[in-house]
């Protein structure tokens, strides 16, 4: 009987201490207590009160820095045809930037001049962590790198494209497939450009593309 005494006071306490809101009900969840107590409240007096979920270990990811601006998205994504959230790989689309413009050298690898295949090799070493050969017939018959495909429908973001513009087994230009059947290289006319596989030139001398084995999906 002591014990129950006790106990009652120590609800007497609780509810004191919670307010004086007389329309809400405090449920003591110990089954004896409440059968002591005669305490059977409503479903709508209920107040049930969660603690905070803790997951162990799990820590706020940092956000990854911006590379390309909200009018380099607009722009790029208005010279592919697409909407800007379709720009997604920062990266890709920073060196791009940094590079567009840039004029043709035949065997040239800088910002003073630089060729097709040094543009590619390049552009994959600082995108995507990738070495590729020097020269676009190497990188073609590069089994190691390169699964090679023949129709366009299958390309994606950071597939290789191969050309060849005369009649020797050869390839004579490569570049990179963005979006929209638009694609990245250097040309000996304009240099570092965005051109379309739909350019009566480009669509003749279009050989065959090749997908990087190197490159996971999730960053394509």
């Amino acid at each position: 009987m002591k014990n129950i005494w006790i106990r009652i006071g120590f609800v007497c306490v609780l509810f004191c201490s919670c307010g004086s809101n007389k329309d809400t009900a405090y449920m003591i969840t110990d089954p004896y207590v409440n059968a002591e107590l005669g305490e059977k409240p409503g479903l709508e007096q209920i107040r049930v009160v969660r603690e905070m979920d803790i997951v162990p270990g799990e820590e706020e990811k940092e956000e990854e820095p911006e590379l390309i601006s909200a009018r380099d998205r607009v722009y790029f994504a208005r010279v592919l045809g697409v909407k800007p959230s379709e720009i997604t790989n920062q990266k890709l689309y920073a060196y791009i930037k940094e590079w567009q413009g840039v004029p043709y050298l035949y065997g040239g690898e800088t910002k003073g001049g630089i060729d097709c295949s040094a543009l590619m090799q390049d552009l994959y070493r600082e995108v995507y962590d990738v070495e590729l050969p020097r020269t676009a017939s190497e990188i073609m018959l590069n089994d190691n790198h390169v699964e090679p495909f023949r129709s366009v429908k299958y390309l994606k973001e950071g597939d290789l494209v191969f050309f060849r513009s005369s009649n020797e087994k050869i390839m004579t230009h490569v570049g990179i497939y963005l979006k929209n059947m638009k694609f990245l290289s250097a040309t000996e006319s304009r240099g570092v450009q965005i051109t379309s596989l739909r350019d009566p030139y480009w669509r003749n001398t279009y050989k065959a593309s090749g997908r990087i084995k190197a490159i996971p999906e999730s960053i394509r």
